[in-house]
């Protein structure tokens, strides 16, 4: 995270950013911004970050709805579907009986080639809209990014969102995913899994390599001191995993993650229990088993959080788990 750059107003000076992500679509957006609302999946889906606060005077976020289309959209196309959204907002508005701006402009967009037609919009009700929409060539997918803000609210920070914004990943074989302050990244090819888990201390995304049994977790929780207790890490992992280490043989050794001491995991599982509990129903449905696990875990005491990393896999792949923990922030 960095503090933006820039001298258009005090408040975005003194802005602190960080990149978000989800299905593909990234954004470098303030890092009080968090995420409200999800839906959909890869080829259809949205996503809302904003800075939770209860006046609507107040409320800044990003709202970001992509969809995949069998055949590239237009110019034309983008035009039609801005006034149609337009003509809610104006009915909305009357029934409120507010007053409407609209406009809606083509963009040239340079920066990104691959865009084959964006345009630009805003609009003004009781709130501000800034946005993009734009046909994306290389994922296929048509994108709509709106920041909506209070009328008092400084417009530089919604068009430096708007600037950062990408539909596919920067890092081509790597997807950005956010979920609070949990920010971290795995293979493009690897999708979420199951709905996220987001507790008052603890977060956890599940990935799924294709219709493999393969499968990655990313895992954080809160107030480290609290959880750990003075306990060492591999006497926490034991008690955090459950079932896992019934069926699990492993080695363990001490490592270095982002200037952190860390617990590196190498093992498999085996014996009667794993075979007729978790392999037996996979290969059943002609699935190969994923026997092979990899983890590592680490306490950042300047966030005061843990985290960890787990694989599970069809053959041994030590270094997937180094790769995310790479990527895996825990403190700027």
């Amino acid at each position: 995270m960095s503090k933006a750059k820039g001298s258009s107003a005090k408040q975005q000076a003194s802005t602190v950013w960080a990149t978000t992500g989800w299905h593909g679509i990234s954004a470098y957006i303030p890092d009080t911004w968090n995420m409200a609302a999800y839906g959909g999946e890869a080829r259809s889906g949205n996503v809302r970050w904003d800075n939770s606060d209860s006046n609507r005077d107040n409320i800044v976020g990003l709202e970001v709805r992509w969809n995949q289309t069998s055949k590239p959209l237009t110019d034309a196309d983008l035009e039609k579907r801005i006034d149609q959204y337009f003509e809610g907002i104006t009915k909305d508005a009357r029934k409120r009986k507010i007053s409407t701006e609209t406009k809606s402009t083509p963009v040239d967009d340079a920066d990104h080639p691959e865009r084959s037609a964006s345009r630009s919009f805003v609009f003004r009700t009781d709130r501000k809209g800034v946005g993009r929409i734009w046909y994306c060539a290389k994922c296929k997918r048509t994108v709509i990014a709106q920041v909506v803000t209070g009328l008092k609210t400084d417009v530089a920070i919604p068009r430096q969102v708007l600037d950062s914004m990408r539909c596919h990943p920067v890092e081509a074989d790597w997807k950005v995913w956010s979920l609070y302050d949990l920010r971290t990244a795995v293979p493009a090819t690897y999708d979420l899994l199951r709905k996220p888990q987001l507790m008052n201390i603890y977060v956890q995304l599940s990935f799924q390599w294709g219709r493999s049994t393969d499968q990655i977790i990313v895992e954080q929780w809160g107030v480290a001191n609290v959880q750990l207790r003075g306990a060492y890490l591999d006497d926490w992992f034991k008690q955090k995993s459950g079932d896992l280490i019934s069926v699990l043989k492993y080695e363990k050794s001490e490592t270095t993650v982002h200037g952190h001491t860390a617990l590196r995991i190498t093992g498999k599982r085996r014996g009667l229990r794993y075979w007729l509990f978790d392999c037996w129903p996979q290969i059943q449905r002609l699935r190969r088993p994923s026997p092979y696990f990899e983890a590592c875990l680490w306490e950042c005491p300047e966030t005061n959080k843990v985290h960890m990393i787990q694989a599970f896999t069809r053959r041994r792949r030590p270094e997937l788990v180094d790769q995310i923990v790479e990527r895996t922030l825990c403190h700027s």
